[in-house]
């Protein structure tokens, strides 16, 4: 499913630890609009103001897919309201300084942003 131009449902719910371990990172239609208007505001203009692919490290993520991976107990990834991204120069400037978020998390190697 397109979210926006360049996002997809299905690179929002990929996950490597819930494919290891079994886990169905099963997501609800509210939290598919989250999605949906975080790209729109957020991960769209980012990429159309860099002209850079972005790829997700982490989207949305079940109570069980959360946990495994030792999110906080109530992370906006279980919302559908958070994105991990990889760190690339400007981009948490950017966001920072011209994109709506409410959280913005400089994680080191990658970006944690939600809206």
């Amino acid at each position: 499913m397109q979210l926006t131009e360049h996002f997809t449902l299905e690179e929002m719910l990929r996950s490597d630890t819930a494919s290891k371990k079994n886990i169905e990172n099963r997501i609800s239609a509210e939290e598919v609009n989250n999605l949906q208007k975080l790209c729109q505001k957020v991960l769209e203009p980012l990429r159309q103001h860099f002209g850079k692919p972005i790829r997700i490290n982490s989207g949305f993520r079940c109570k069980a897919l959360n946990e495994a991976v030792g999110g906080a107990k109530n992370s906006y990834h279980t919302k559908g309201r958070a994105v991990d991204i990889p760190m690339h120069p400007g981009w948490l400037a950017y966001i920072r300084d011209h994109l709506p978020h409410t959280e913005l998390i400089n994680e080191g190697s990658w970006i944690h942003v939600a809206l």
